[in-house]
C-alpha cells in the first residue's frame, strides 16, 4: 500500500511542477521523463490491480498534460520539445488499453481528435 500511495504522491507531484512551470529550465527535460516515467509505473500498477478506469485516467491526463505543456508559448523551445517527445509513453499505453475493449477503435479515434484540437487551437 505505501508504494501505491508513493506513486500517486510523486504523480500529482511532477504534474503539478509540470503545469506550474516553475522549474528551472535545465532541469525541466528531467521533470517530463521523471512525469512520464511514473505515468507509466502507476498505469501497470493499476493494470494489475484491474482497474482500467484508474488506468485510463492516468494514462489521459499525463498525455494531455504533455500537450499542454508542448504547445504552451511561455515555455522555451527546448521545454516544448521535451513534453512533445514524451508524449509517445502515455499515447502508446492508452492505444493498448483501448485495443482491448470492445469500443476501443471509437474510444481512440477520439482521443486522436481531442490531441489534434489541443494541437491545432495553438
Amino acid at each position: 500500500m505505501l508504494i501505491q500511495s508513493s506513486l500517486w504522491q510523486d504523480f500529482s507531484r511532477l504534474s503539478r511542477q509540470l503545469k506550474a512551470g516553475t522549474i528551472m529550465p535545465d532541469d525541466h527535460h528531467r521533470l517530463v521523463s521523471d512525469y512520464s516515467c511514473r505515468c507509466c509505473q502507476l498505469a501497470t500498477m493499476l493494470e494489475r490491480q484491474n482497474s482500467s478506469l484508474l488506468q485510463e485516467w492516468c494514462l489521459r491526463y499525463a498525455l494531455f498534460t504533455l500537450a499542454e505543456g508542448a504547445v504552451n508559448p511561455q515555455q522555451t523551445a527546448a521545454q516544448r520539445q521535451a513534453c512533445m517527445d514524451m508524449l509517445y509513453m502515455p499515447l502508446i499505453a492508452l492505444t493498448r488499453l483501448y485495443q482491448r475493449q470492445p469500443q476501443g477503435q471509437a474510444e481512440l479515434a477520439a482521443l486522436h481528435a481531442k490531441l489534434k484540437y489541443c494541437f491545432a487551437c495553438h
